[in-house]
């Protein structure tokens, strides 16, 4: 039998979680962890940028055991998703330095946390790429 490349073995390892959203965009969990991850990128984009007067942003958080999604550890560093940024350009934040924040166990769930009203943001997609650890 052939052995997987180190390509396909890599490959293997990597995947991405998706969160799309055509409008009515609110907090919500979107991803658990079938096993033991890392978070490695977080990219974020919408076709619609929000409206409303306030600032508007958004975080991806880790929740563990029974934390609600918006008590969860923040992933992403001081700079956040700018959610009335402008339409149609891609948003990679840096993440959080602290490594041990970055890593999830198996049942660990990833949570889309937004700050403001999202007054009418639509068509957004977020990707996080996690790896298997």
């Amino acid at each position: 039998m052939a052995q997987p490349s180190e390509f396909e073995q890599a490959v293997q390892n990597y995947w991405t979680v998706t969160l799309s959203q055509a409008s009515s965009i609110a907090d919500q969990l979107f991803y658990i962890a079938p096993e033991p991850l890392e978070v490695l990128e977080i990219h974020e984009v919408h076709g619609t940028a929000g409206t409303d007067g306030s600032a508007v942003s958004a975080t991806i958080r880790k929740c563990t055991g029974t934390q609600a999604l918006t008590a969860g550890t923040d992933l992403i560093g001081t700079t956040k998703i700018d959610l009335k940024g402008t339409a149609n350009t891609l948003q990679s934040p840096t993440l959080t330095s602290t490594a041990a924040d970055l890593q999830m166990t198996t049942g660990d769930r990833l949570a889309f946390d937004v700050t403001g009203t999202t007054t009418a943001l639509a068509n957004m997609v977020v990707t996080v790429l996690v790896r298997r650890i």
